[in-house]
């Protein structure tokens, strides 16, 4: 009888760690939910936008950006996109684009046919969404950056500290005095030397 109280308890015993284990694996197997942040309507909006152009095998001109966007309802001077090629007349692999709205710029690209963006900040120079190579619809000017106070050492948003806007070098201080004191105590020297000289003397003269 007490063997088979204690062979019941042992069962009991090696169900309940078993059961015990196989809890542990299940959750030790479940991954942890990845918080995704949440994607600004404005992102979601520009992306909607530009349906169009999602799906294509081949990477949309810049003229197709801007009458997909202006047909959506954005103004041109909203638009940036980067160059239908690169400058040196290689096909690019993406189209960049920028598209200013209260809150910023939406910047993203086309690639593969597939679109992606993010809200991101302007640039503080120009207030542009795009460096470099940029094109804007028709009639719109690219920013130039602030003009530079006549009296003041700064140039202005958009350009460089210390740049000449003139683009004039700067003149060389001139090196006077040094040249001059050198060539005379040169010429001294030398002048000395020539003084102490002497024939050498001739052996069984």
């Amino acid at each position: 009888m007490l063997r088979r109280f204690l062979a019941a308890g042992t069962l009991a015993c090696s169900a309940a760690l078993i059961s015990g284990c196989s809890l542990l694996n299940q959750q030790a197997a479940e991954p942890n939910p990845v918080q995704t942040k949440e994607v600004p309507a404005v992102v979601d909006e520009v992306v909607a936008a530009l349906k169009p152009l999602e799906g294509r095998g081949d990477v949309p001109s810049t003229q197709e950006f801007f009458d997909t966007m202006t047909e959506a309802g954005y103004k041109p001077e909203q638009l940036e996109a980067t160059i239908d090629a690169s400058p040196l007349g290689n096909d690019v692999p993406a189209k960049m684009f920028g598209v200013k709205v209260d809150d910023g710029c939406v910047v993203g690209e086309i690639r593969s046919g597939n679109i992606t963006a993010h809200l991101a900040k302007p640039t503080e120079s120009t207030g542009t969404c795009l460096l470099g190579y940029v094109e804007r619809p028709e009639g719109v000017d690219a920013p130039t950056g602030d003009e530079r106070d006549e009296d003041s050492d700064d140039n202005g948003a958009g350009h460089m500290p210390g740049e000449d806007m003139n683009g004039e070098d700067p003149e060389e201080p001139s090196e006077t005095g040094g040249s001059d004191e050198g060539t005379g105590d040169g010429g001294g020297e030398g002048s000395g030397e020539e003084e102490e000289s002497t024939e050498a003397p001739q052996l069984g003269g």
